[in-house]
């Protein structure tokens, strides 16, 4: 069925609401892996892979990306038939703080296959901590259309998230709304073996990477 966007215009394909999309001399590629465009992007600004300027525009990038794909409001399509006679649809209603950040966390836990999310943020935030999948992974399933692949095995998926180019800088992350922090687990530290399941810790510091958590007080 023919669509018009909320606010009646349809003269093409909208701006890209892309972080990448902010930087001049840059023409972002929204359905490109993230990690591909941000490669570009560091390119063509010069920053040094592994230097800390390239870890905080990386963790800037993916709290942006994040956002813009399971919590933001970004104008509906409307169908034609719910366009009044003088050429206008019904009043959008904003959603609340509150609201946005429900319905993205149960977007987040539908990406990694829990069907049936709760109603309850606390609730969806603890199921996607106990799910072992990496953030930038949960990202390209909006930008690349790919299935996010949930882990089962903790050591390789460890070794596939702590790698140098995939580490976070922890006060970039920690920005409020606090979405990507809120994903972030420790995967290094006393508190795990090598092998098998974590082991209960009383504090300390780990090495954060694409996906960490904060330790308890």
């Amino acid at each position: 069925m023919p669509l018009l966007m909320a606010d009646g215009e349809d003269d093409g394909p909208p701006a890209s609401q892309s972080h990448f999309a902010k930087f001049e001399d840059f023409t972002p590629d929204d359905a490109a892996p993230f990690d591909d465009e941000f490669s570009r992007l560091a390119s063509s600004q010069q920053w040094v892979p592994g230097s800390q300027e390239y870890t905080r525009q990386r963790t800037i990038a993916m709290r942006e990306e994040l956002s813009l794909h399971f919590f933001s409001q970004l104008p509906p399509a409307v169908k034609l038939e719910d366009v009044d006679e003088e050429g206008e649809g019904e009043d959008v209603k904003e959603l609340s703080a509150e609201e946005v950040a429900l319905q993205g966390y149960q977007a987040l836990c539908r990406e990694v296959g829990i069907d049936d999310p709760s109603d309850d943020v606390a609730v969806c935030k603890r199921a996607l901590k106990s799910t072992l999948v990496n953030i930038v992974d949960l990202i390209d399933t909006r930008r690349t259309g790919k299935d996010v692949k949930v882990w089962d095995d903790f050591a390789k998926f460890r070794k596939y998230t702590l790698q140098p180019a995939k580490r976070i800088d922890l006060s970039e992350a920690k920005a409020p709304p606090g979405y990507l922090a809120s994903l972030l687990q420790f995967l290094r530290g006393p508190g795990f073996p090598k092998h098998g399941k974590r082991r209960k810790r009383k504090g300390g510091g780990g090495v954060v990477s694409g996906r960490v958590a904060k330790p308890k007080a």
